[in-house]
């Protein structure tokens, strides 16, 4: 199916922000003059017989076999009943479009509404991508209601506040009236285009997490000794150790290891989260130092964008200077690889979470191969087996890190095992940043041509 863009002459003034213009022959209506909300309750005979509560909106399907699942204890009598093709939101995340259609027959939380169309010879599809256009759900914050997400300085988790928009509020919000006839050929026309964007973005997904994977699989390899890492013409190559150059490491998750090569306990090579003693001498001067919150440490890299004076955070903060390495010891961070080198923080002093680890590698020619060791997939899923702690709020153990093993080569083999890492990660990154930045042009896309529809800036062809 193709478009055209309409001429400003077969288009006029909706009167409304969001809108601007829409075709002469369209109309502007309040929501509820086309969509009403589902009030039914769940009957209680109908507790007995849910399936199991599924991802998809939040919609929990009924069985046609009463084989019941993990919801089917639980009292679902005040759970709305949502049918087939009923556009079904989230009315607590409404603004960032937790919105879709119900493939089921089924009931949902009292949080979510079921809108059915109310003229049987709309198209409900159409209003669904009205929900979905980024110019709709943007139109829907003057409303005095949505979402805020406050990132934690300590634990590092997103804390959500959230605010219900009213059915009353929603339920006048002015929205474009096609004629059944456009109704169908936009939907049609969006449900195509749609779907070949979210093919395309769902292959480069999984591109990134094949890089991803092949990132984990090498630091593994190499950090561990199956493969090492030889000098040639051209570089640095892999080349797979033979079984006879190996040793068993007498630690379960590195396996076997170079023969030359020794086990040594962190304890041994670093020490964790350093006394406070040798920055205590600036805060009669109150220098200014970086100040680093859970959110500003990704993999490989610090957001420096924020400072505080010493004396505020020497206090209740981690400190961490120049050369340290900073990592998460909390759920999920920790899982999630919240982990970097510090370099460049202000007066080469930094204060920041309390869920950080600090990291302090005793001789220098250390610092990026342990960087590179403490991301290894095997030691972290060691490491998340040993944490402590209820719920979200689990830690990895300063005592189970300090006796951690890691393996420890020859001085020149660390230093050829960090250039090719160095070298190969950062080719991996290159490719999975211009990936990243393909995704968001392509949801950009995806999202202007649903406006544009659902808007009347475009005619669909047949």
């Amino acid at each position: 199916m193709g478009y055209r863009y309409r001429s400003d002459d077969e288009l006029k003034d909706s009167g409304v922000e969001w809108l601007g213009k829409i075709p002469k022959d369209w109309e502007v209506r309040q929501l509820k003059r086309v969509l009403s909300d589902r009030k039914e309750n769940n009957e209680p005979i109908k507790t007995s017989n849910i399936l199991s509560l599924t991802i998809e909106k939040g919609v929990i399907p009924y069985s046609e076999k009463g084989t019941g699942g993990n919801k089917a204890k639980e009292d679902l009598t005040q759970y709305k009943l949502v049918y087939p093709n009923d556009i079904v939101l989230n009315s607590m995340n409404v603004i960032v479009g937790a919105v879709g259609l119900s493939k089921y027959f089924g009931c949902a939380s009292p949080a979510y509404y079921m809108l059915y169309k109310i003229n049987a010879n709309d198209d409900i599809r159409f209003y669904n991508y009205i929900f979905k256009s980024k110019l709709f759900q943007d139109s829907l914050k003057g409303l005095g209601n949505g979402i805020m997400m406050k990132q934690s300085e300590t634990s590092g988790k997103l804390n959500t506040i959230r605010m219900r928009i009213p059915m009353e509020k929603l339920s006048s919000v002015k929205i474009p009236i096609a004629f059944n006839l456009d109704q169908e050929k936009i939907a049609n026309f969006l449900d195509e285009k749609t779907s070949q964007f979210d093919s395309i973005i769902s292959k480069k997904e999984k591109l990134i997490e094949r890089l991803e994977e092949a990132k984990k699989s090498l630091i593994s390899e190499v950090v561990t000794g199956k493969v090492k890492v030889v000098k040639t013409d051209d570089g640095y190559e892999i080349v797979k150790r033979s079984r006879d150059e190996m040793k068993d490491s007498g630690v379960e998750w590195l396996g076997s290891i170079p023969k030359d090569w020794e086990v040594k306990k962190l304890k041994y090579i670093a020490t964790i989260n350093p006394p406070k003693s040798s920055v205590k001498k600036f805060v009669d001067k109150d220098i200014d130092v970086s100040f680093v919150p859970m959110d500003s440490v990704r993999l490989g890299n610090i957001k420096l964008d924020k400072t505080k004076k010493i004396s505020e955070v020497i206090d209740g903060y981690t400190l961490f200077e120049d050369n340290d390495i900073v990592m998460a010891k909390v759920t999920p961070c920790f899982e999630n690889r919240n982990i970097a080198i510090c370099k460049g923080l202000t007066n080469k002093i930094g204060f920041g979470s309390s869920e950080l680890n600090t990291i302090r590698v005793y001789e220098n020619k250390d610092i990026k191969f342990m960087f590179y060791h403490l991301q290894e997939q095997k030691f972290m899923d060691t490491a998340t087996y040993q944490m402590t702690g209820a719920g979200g709020l689990k830690r990895v153990p300063t005592s189970f890190l300090l006796n951690a093993q890691f393996t420890y080569p020859s001085d020149n083999e660390k230093e050829r095992i960090v250039f090719y890492l160095e070298n190969y990660i950062d080719k991996i990154d290159n490719i999975s940043e211009k990936t990243k930045e393909q995704i968001e042009k392509l949801k950009e896309a995806k999202q202007s041509l649903i406006s544009e529809a659902v808007t009347g800036k475009i005619e669909i062809l047949d």
